[in-house]
């Protein structure tokens, strides 16, 4: 007999972090670097696996860690699978993205408030009228945690793209200006579809990585490495405290829920 959807998906959730299910934690975080999964294991000593995907599990927070790759159709392979989980209660992107809106400056956090569909992917999952957005129950503890370390969040729309090198494409660049996008990235529109199709509670904390529409913005290599050595240190402990504040909190947190599906 063949397997069956919902055991095909498990399945493939296993093979792809090379983790037993039942060593996921309630609460997870995703990201697109390796460079946090390391740093993660050093904070958490948590207990990590590589397949496809890289995975910490920190038990003593109810946290894990998820390295899921780059691009839209990594993003919705991550949250289909971990749909299935039997005991998943939240999900929160650690990403980065590249500022837009002159407002912002390199080192800053934003919560997005929704995501423009300019991938493909996310049509798979949600027709093309319906918007990308988060749970704002998640979203409201993305903020409270960056404004507990002293930080004042962005809000406002981003762009998901899925295409890598655009920044030089004058016709775009234009766009992008004209719809007062704030920011620019790879990932969330198709992240908050898929979620949202099959009801996992997500939000999100970008860090803004470079000013690519500015005079030497572009993310070089020089600038790739402050990112890191600066910022990802306090971007971890921030995502860690939402998810162990969503956790502490939970109660609350799936009343609010109820009202958002």
């Amino acid at each position: 007999m063949s397997l069956k959807e919902h055991e095909y998906i498990r399945q493939t959730l296993e093979r792809y972090t090379n983790c037993k299910l039942e060593d996921f934690c309630d609460h997870v975080l995703i990201t697109n670097f390796k460079q946090y999964i390391k740093r993660f294991r050093e904070k958490t000593k948590g207990k990590s696996a590589e397949g496809n995907f890289r995975i910490v599990n920190a038990k003593e927070k109810n946290c894990t860690l998820i390295d899921f790759g780059i691009g839209s159709p990594q993003a919705a392979l991550i949250i289909n699978c971990l749909a299935y989980l039997d005991n998943l209660k939240s999900v929160i992107m650690l990403g980065m993205c590249g500022g837009i809106d002159d407002i912002l400056e390199v080192g800053d956090f934003l919560v997005p408030s929704a995501a423009i569909r300019g991938e493909g992917t996310s049509r798979h999952y949600l027709p093309l009228e319906f918007p990308a957005i988060p749970a704002s129950s998640v979203n409201l503890y993305c903020i409270g945690a960056v404004r507990k370390v002293g930080l004042t969040p962005r809000f406002g729309i981003v762009y998901t793209t899925d295409r890598r090198l655009w920044e030089f494409d004058e016709e775009f660049i234009d766009y992008l200006r004209k719809q007062r996008i704030l920011a620019i990235e790879m990932e969330l529109a198709t992240l908050f579809s898929v979620a949202y199709r099959y009801e996992v509670p997500i939000g999100s904390i970008m860090l803004v990585s470079d000013m690519p529409l500015q005079k030497r913005g572009i993310k070089d290599k020089k600038l790739y490495n402050k990112i890191y050595s600066e910022y990802m240190d306090i971007h971890l402990d921030i995502g860690m405290d939402a998810a162990v504040k969503i956790n502490t909190n939970w109660r609350t947190v799936t009343r609010k829920l109820s009202s958002e599906w």
